[in-house]
């Protein structure tokens, strides 16, 4: 590692020597004191090697002596990067300049962005963004955004939480408002499913059924009184039914990565295709891509970029026996039901029956559930 570093920093040549006994002068040249290294045969009357630039001009008497030749492939090190460098001073001077001013105008605010509001308007948050000293153009180490945002929730009693974070330049400030609670409207309680109810308990209001009582959907439970609104607890047996269907033979379509791409161009109805590639496989996926141009000047060019992609699939057989299909297929069905259930639903009951589906390969189900559950609505 310090060898390479060294010869970094000293500089050295790639080059090539051609002639004849090119052994004898190589050894001569170890002999002379001339570090040489990266030896490598191209040819039998070629070389390619690497030598300090401080030490070329040692090689040229040798080379005249034993006839051969030396040319320089390509110059390495810091005395070469800093003359190459040289030649564009002015480059590197405009591009540190640049440098140094993207650094600077990124350590000053720019741009500022409220998310979140609905009732506050955006001017109010300005306004206390502006009272605690945070504008544009003032530089980002002189905002506490931790202060900055007990300043917003001390200042706007409608916001109840503020986060204040940097993006870039700009500084992103993201509130929620506070909810105000509705005025409650009388009103009274319905069955929101039809069921045969189990719990009745009356907080608010007058009872219109009772425990064991079945019940349609919409129908009235409790009648709300002048200016209030009816509550209470009713809870029900509901009956959900659903299907679920699966074959003993299943067919998974696998993507092997192997695709051949062609482009065209559509101009108007009529498709020029830039390639005539055809696939190979035996099974694809095809896969179309349609670009159009952009307007200009409300112009409408009458061109579309079209690209076109053949998938290779391997489609793979999965045999399964009917009791894995009967089992996938009642868990479809239960799947099914469980999503329609209202939270604190408890299942009391689960009827499995298996249906004629007119095909050997396929196994269908009907799944009866029953579950106890809150239908109270308004």
């Amino acid at each position: 590692m310090i060898k390479k570093v060294l010869r970094f920093i000293y500089g050295y040549l790639i080059v090539e020597i051609s002639g004849n006994a090119l052994e004898r002068f190589i050894n001569q040249l170890t002999a002379q004191g001339i570090n040489i290294w990266n030896l490598k045969r191209i040819s039998k009357d070629r070389y390619q090697a690497r030598v300090y630039a401080a030490q070329y001009k040692k090689l040229k008497p040798l080379v005249r002596k034993r006839m051969c030749w030396v040319k320089i492939k390509r110059r390495k090190g810091f005395p070469f990067f800093l003359k190459n460098t040289s030649r564009r001073l002015y480059l590197l001077l405009g591009l540190i300049l640049v440098f140094f001013f993207f650094y600077l105008g990124s350590s000053f605010l720019w741009f500022i962005k409220i998310d979140g509001l609905e009732q506050v308007s955006a001017e109010r948050i300005n306004q206390i963004l502006l009272g605690s000293g945070v504008k544009s153009g003032i530089m980002k180490k002189d905002i506490d955004l931790q202060l900055l945002e007990r300043e917003v929730l001390k200042n706007e009693s409608r916001i109840a939480w503020v986060n204040a974070r940097w993006q870039g330049t700009q500084l992103y400030i993201r509130v929620v408002e506070k909810k105000l609670v509705e005025e409650i409207e009388a009103g009274n309680l319905y069955a929101a499913k039809d069921g045969v109810i189990t719990k009745f308990i009356v907080l608010k209001g007058t009872g219109l059924i009772k425990d064991g009582d079945t019940v349609t959907r919409g129908q009235p439970l409790i009648l709300a009184k002048a200016d209030e609104r009816a509550r209470g607890i009713v809870r029900a047996v509901v009956w959900y039914e659903g299907y679920g269907i699966s074959k003993t033979d299943q067919q998974e379509i696998l993507y092997t990565g192997s695709k051949i791409r062609k482009w065209g161009l559509k101009i108007n109805d009529k498709i020029i295709w830039l390639s005539t590639l055809k696939p190979s496989f035996k099974s694809y996926q095809r896969k179309r891509e349609i670009k159009t141009f952009t307007k200009w000047r409300n112009i409408n060019f009458p061109i579309e970029l079209i690209k076109e992609e053949f998938l290779e699939v391997k489609l793979l057989k999965e045999y399964r026996s009917k009791e894995t299909a009967l089992f996938l297929s009642k868990e479809k069905a239960l799947t099914e039901i469980i999503s329609l259930l209202s939270p604190g639903a408890v299942i009391q009951d689960i009827m499995v029956e298996e249906l004629a589906s007119g095909a050997d390969n396929l196994v269908k189900v009907r799944v009866i559930v029953a579950a106890e559950e809150d239908i109270a609505g308004f």
